[in-house]
């Protein structure tokens, strides 16, 4: 097992930097200002966030959109992501 460390910043800050929206819906994720790829070799695993002391994951795949809708609503919230290649990030 192997403890990740959370990056917050790089200097592709963004591509890997979690954007949160709060909706009317929930919260919206996005992964990075400028969209992070999601190809077969460089993709985003997973979207979490981390709100009022509950954890919720949004597993992606290659292909896909690099975001995830939560439907919940929360005072205080963190938003992390796995990228396959460049490893954990949170804003």
């Amino acid at each position: 097992m192997k403890l990740l460390k959370e990056n917050t910043v790089d200097a592709s800050l963004e591509k890997h930097v979690p954007v949160v929206e709060k909706t009317a819906y929930g919260i919206k994720v996005k992964v990075g200002s400028i969209l992070h790829p999601m190809e077969e070799k460089h993709y985003i695993e997973w979207i979490e966030i981390i709100a009022d002391g509950k954890v919720y994951r949004h597993f992606l795949n290659p292909g896909s959109d690099p975001e995830a809708v939560f439907r919940i609503h929360a005072d205080s919230i963190t938003a992390r992501e796995y990228c396959n290649l460049h490893g954990l990030w949170k804003l």
